[in-house]
């Protein structure tokens, strides 16, 4: 798990390999760093572009687990700055790479004290195997497990709706607030509406950035500038809003989103999605990476008959099915459809029930607070409690969530 500091604030870098690389300006330059970024484990701590000022760069760090340096520029300077790294910080793994396919600065460059040494041009995944390697030497054997987090696996939780009104981003602004109310919780929100997605509204939040600035620099994206781009609130809850104009929507891929939420992944416990009701790209993307997919339904005909669509469609793709889960919303009201009439139409039961109390949930949404703080001690707020411990019960990560909502909501009463 995480480290978080005082104020709830996770450290990304303490899940993450720390990587600090030693790499003169010229053409192939913006190429290495993006290259780096596209690994999800990689945390790109520092840039240097002098060899002289290597050490003094890593000085002003948290010590890194990997240094690469790139070597071409001057060999010789190069090799004095890994052989002073090697002796100074011994534990620390140095890559050299090289565009040169040069058997003797090769073998200077380990001489010096490279671990391994990489020519270029080379792949994502070269990449990757070569850090992976550089961890079984032993010279990283403080770094994380290699793209496995030493916190547990990331609950990704989608929530897509029957059709619109249905209560989608409620439920996902309520439940993702309610388990950010855990300390040892680190959740984001991320609204997957592109066009038309409003949890920012409900959250009262006016963001400095969203989805499409990090689009935008997504060749330069890593775990600070990601980080800086989450909007928190006053809950413990970050959202990560959908693009400020509706053209933009269109900008935004299946590699962005995996490449975000990915990196989002490596350092929350947490990634609440709420997706749009049209089934585009990037919400199949995210359907993929989820390991609940919440189908919210209501008791009327429009819902029951895209539901029963929606899992036709689901069920048919052997890795989606299994995580969909059914959630009706505002039991209670008045419909013409029997909620036993509805599971014997759709053919199973219901995973969850959210109860209708619509001046609470009004309340809370008209002012941007969601009700685990505007409302912590109503029937409805007990059941986005309860809804946390059963999503979190079935995993290992949180075995203790049951326990710290009981207490939560008891000292609250």
């Amino acid at each position: 798990m995480a480290e978080f500091d005082q104020n709830n604030n996770a450290k990304p870098e303490d899940n993450l390999l720390r990587l600090v690389i030693m790499n003169p300006p010229d053409k192939g330059h913006e190429a290495l760093r993006s290259m780096f970024t596209q690994i999800p484990y990689v945390w790109l701590q520092a840039e240097c572009t002098k060899y002289e000022f290597l050490q003094e760069v890593i000085a002003n760090q948290t010590t890194p687990h990997v240094v690469v340096v790139a070597i071409d520029a001057d060999l010789e300077k190069a090799c004095k700055a890994i052989e002073r790294l090697a002796q100074e910080l011994p534990d620390v793994a140095i890559l050299a790479i090289s565009k040169r396919d040069d058997g003797q600065a090769i073998l200077k460059a380990l001489r010096a004290g490279a671990k391994e040494f990489l020519t270029m041009p080379f792949g994502v995944d070269t990449l990757s195997d070569a850090l992976r390697k550089l961890e079984k030497t032993g010279k990283a054997q403080h770094s994380p497990n290699l793209g496995v987090n030493k916190k547990e696996k990331t609950l990704v939780i989608s929530f897509l709706g029957s059709r619109g009104g249905v209560g989608c981003t409620s439920l996902s602004v309520n439940l993702a607030a309610t388990l950010a109310a855990d300390p040892h919780n680190k959740v984001v929100l991320v609204d997957l509406d592109l066009a038309l997605g409003d949890a920012d509204i409900a959250l009262d939040l006016i963001a400095d950035y969203t989805l499409s600035d990090l689009v935008e620099n997504i060749d330069k994206l890593d775990m600070t500038f990601l980080n800086r781009s989450l909007s928190k609130h006053s809950t413990g809850l970050a959202l990560l809003p959908h693009p400020l104009n509706v053209s933009d929507a269109t900008m935004i891929t299946e590699d962005h989103l995996k490449r975000i939420i990915s990196l989002l992944g490596a350092c929350h416990t947490h990634l609440v999605l709420d997706l749009s009701k049209s089934l585009r790209p990037t919400d199949i993307c995210a359907l993929a990476m989820s390991d609940f997919i919440f189908l919210v339904v209501q008791l009327e005909i429009t819902s029951i008959r895209n539901t029963i669509r929606l899992l036709s469609t689901l069920d048919a793709d052997g890795r989606l099915g299994p995580r969909v889960k059914l959630v009706l919303n505002r039991v209670g009201m008045v419909t013409d459809i029997s909620r036993e009439k509805a599971v014997e139409l759709l053919g199973r039961p219901f995973f969850w029930e959210v109860p209708n109390d619509h001046k609470i949930m009004m309340e809370s949404r008209n002012s941007g607070t969601p009700m685990v703080k505007s409302a912590p001690v109503s029937k409805i707020q007990h059941n986005f409690s309860d809804f946390a411990d059963a999503v979190c019960s079935k995993t290992k990560a949180n075995k203790g969530a049951k326990s710290f909502w009981h207490s939560f909501f008891t000292n609250k009463s």
